[in-house]
């Protein structure tokens, strides 16, 4: 389900695309390239809500990105966004990837058509 009015206008344009890949340090990113900077804010608190993260970082915020560290236990999450890539899901460590998965999952479902 597409929530903000930005994110359901590019949900009914059919631009919500999910890709799963491998950064430069092999971490599983899972990248949202539809989402705006400006629901940077809206998709990181319906993440930490839904899976009881806590920060484990302080946010940096610039024009061409957006990057804060999450942890739910030991499994660390980087929820991130850039002009590249839009919203990121980054595992942090090898062990945080089901973590990872899950979340990219609900940013699918919840935040696609």
């Amino acid at each position: 389900m597409c929530h903000s009015h930005r994110i359901k206008l590019l949900c009914a344009l059919g631009k919500q695309s999910m890709g799963e890949h491998r950064d430069a340090s092999n971490r599983l990113t899972y990248d949202f390239d539809a989402i705006e900077a400006d629901s940077y804010r809206e998709v990181t608190e319906a993440v930490v809500k839904k899976f009881g993260l806590t920060v484990a970082s302080g946010k940096i915020a610039e024009y061409d990105v957006a990057f804060q560290d999450f942890k739910q236990g030991n499994l660390v999450v980087g929820l991130e966004w850039d002009n590249w890539s839009g919203y990121i899901v980054v595992a942090k460590r090898t062990i945080a990837e089901p973590l990872v998965k899950e979340i990219a999952s609900y940013i699918s479902a919840e935040f696609s058509t």
